[in-house]
């Protein structure tokens, strides 16, 4: 959830500020900076966001480390910001995780004259380090011997006053080692480091790194005479500009306007791969989607793509609950894993407990080295690029894309599935060119609302699903998805005058959805129709062309763009909206 950064190297304060300003993403409760100046470690750090501070006006070092957190344990203020220091001021932490064990460790430490500043369980990190070298351990080994203690998942960068080096570690959250010309990064993720250099290592859980300009790696279960580990140096594609806003205001808008790429990209796979994820479908006697969030959306979507076009039954699972299907997991079980990021909690702990029953797994990610996909025993990219706004958007239609794909081929008509996205992908700058100015338009009449309700049947209703997690994130209106069935068991009591209700209207379904939207049109509903075709019922139109199996790709792109301009209309920061992180790396 939270970003970390650390640099080893010319100009290391300037590079964690702009650093944290690109993870800030991850988290925006409060900031800090950490690096060792006139025999002490200064630290800066403040609550609110780093993306709204000019520069740090302070000497350079070559050496200094940066978290912009998401708060889990402590509430949201200046000394429970990171980073934190050890009772001697000469030890700087940031940490992203949780410290499951924290309550006895500090315990531990209190016995033995600790004090804390903060409410965190961050704060035990560095203090575990002074215990172990007042034992007369190295500051290495000290290090070591603390990530051996702690319980939980975590990213930790680390550096000793007087010493020169970056130290690094990571177990189940997110830490990548950035490899420059006589400097040294160690980051949540790329975009932190990508304007310094895009060679990068992606690091295990267990292992821990220590970068003086060079880097060594090592396997913090054994003894570093013997632990050294060898790994190769990944070159990443992302430009740097799609890392930037460019002449958008904001992410949110930019990402959404490169779906007029990006849905065209995710389906540009190699036959080879295509076809080995489909016999891994095919082959499979039980076939499990896993996801979160969004993710989930497009699971669910999918499978009913693949019982309508393959004539296959999937199940389709939030990663918090597959711990209730383990049981009928077993080695001829397939699961694919959807995920932006690749790094998100649930679902990897998901995949772990697959594995363990000797299940294959499938990813659909977008992230190149994440968690995800080196778990998995095939991956397929999205190629979407960097996706920096906390919604997910343009992650969310090249999951459709790709999935719709798999759906095709397996049912054997691959050529016939590339055709229909390809026909999507060329509608979608239209889609988009003829809604902005008319969803800015929609959202000031809407900004008011305390309620939203979204309707679908079939291929919509998980379109349906979405468009209110798209609302209801981004605006905090709430908003609530639905089938079109459902209206009358218990939803429609809600529905009263001037309540603005969206109805997806599809050609397969087009009767009995339109019989809902009557039902709650005759309740004095406001109704906004998603549609290829005008009809009287509608209060307000939203036209998409109508694509058959691509209809969730077409109908869900106006309603990102709503609400977008909702979110403004309420004076909001549709990036950075509240109480949210990008990838949620605690359970």
């Amino acid at each position: 959830m939270c970003g970390i950064i650390g640099v080893y190297g010319d100009n290391a304060i300037s590079n964690v500020f702009s650093g944290l300003k690109s993870l800030e993403y991850r988290g925006y409760d409060s900031w800090g900076i950490a690096f060792p100046a006139a025999n002490s470690i200064a630290v800066e750090k403040d609550v609110g966001q780093i993306g709204k501070v000019n520069e740090i006006l302070n000497p350079d070092s070559d050496m200094a480390i940066g978290h912009t957190r998401w708060a889990t344990h402590g509430n949201v203020s200046k000394i429970n910001a990171h980073p934190h220091l050890s009772n001697n001021r000469k030890i700087a932490v940031v940490h992203n995780g949780i410290v499951e064990n924290h309550d006895n460790l500090k315990q531990k430490l209190e016995d033995e004259g600790f004090a804390f500043e903060s409410s965190t369980d961050t704060e035990i990190i560095p203090n575990l380090i002074e215990f172990y070298m007042r034992k007369d351990l190295g500051f290495q080994e000290a290090f070591r011997r603390t990530l051996l203690d702690i319980k939980g998942s975590y990213a930790i960068v680390a550096f000793l006053d007087g010493f020169k080096g970056i130290y690094g570690a990571r177990n189940g959250s997110p830490l990548v080692l950035g490899v420059g010309d006589k400097s040294f990064f160690l980051a949540s993720d790329v975009p932190a480091f990508l304007e310094r250099t895009n060679q990068v290592v992606y690091l295990d859980d267990g292992e821990m790194v220590v970068g003086d300009g060079g880097y060594k790696i090592f396997d913090t279960q054994k003894n570093f005479s013997e632990g050294q580990v060898q790994k190769r140096v990944d070159k990443i594609n992302w430009s740097v500009e799609a890392s930037r806003k460019g002449s958008f205001e904001h992410f949110m808008l930019k990402e959404i306007f490169e779906q007029k790429e990006t849905i065209l990209k995710a389906v540009i796979q190699g036959d080879e791969k295509i076809s080995k994820a489909t016999e891994m479908i095919k082959s499979a006697k039980g076939v499990f989607f896993v996801g979160c969030g969004t993710s989930y959306h497009a699971c669910v979507s999918s499978s009913y793509a693949f019982s309508h076009l393959a004539r296959m039954h999937v199940n389709v699972c939030l990663a918090s609950e597959f711990s209730n299907y383990k049981s009928f997991i077993n080695e001829n079980t397939l699961v694919v894993a959807v995920s932006q990021s690749g790094e998100t909690a649930d679902l990897i702990e998901a995949v772990k407990a697959a594995q363990k029953k000797k299940a294959k797994v499938i990813s659909v990610v977008n992230v190149m080295g994440s968690t995800l996909m080196r778990l998995s025993d095939e991956s397929i990219l999205m190629n979407s690029g960097p996706e920096i706004c906390v919604l997910s958007t343009k992650s969310y239609t090249a999951q459709l894309a790709i999935l719709l794909l798999l759906a095709y081929s397996v049912s054997g008509k691959l050529g016939e599935g590339k055709v229909a996205v390809e026909r999507a992908a060329k509608e979608i700058p239209l889609i988009i060119d003829a809604n902005v100015d008319s969803m800015k338009g929609l959202a000031k009449r809407l900004k008011d609302s305390k309620d939203f309700f979204i309707l679908g049947r079939d291929l919509a209703f998980p379109s349906a699903l979405e468009a209110a997690l798209k609302i209801k994130e981004v605006s905090y209106i709430h908003a609530e998805g639905f089938a079109g069935g459902e209206l009358k068991h218990g939803t429609i009591a809600l529905i009263e005058e001037g309540v603005p209700v969206v109805v997806f209207v599809t050609d397969s379904t087009r009767d009995l959805i339109l019989g809902n939207a009557q039902e709650v049109k005759s309740r004095g509903a406001f109704l906004i129709g998603v549609d290829s075709r005008e009809n009287k019922l509608f209060d307000y139109l939203v036209k998409v062309p109508s694509l058959g199996f691509a209809d969730p790709i077409s109908m869900i792109i106006p309603m990102q763009i709503l609400a977008y301009y909702l979110a403004l209309e309420k004076g909001l920061d549709p990036d950075k909206p509240r109480n949210l992180a990008k990838s949620v790396t605690v359970k």
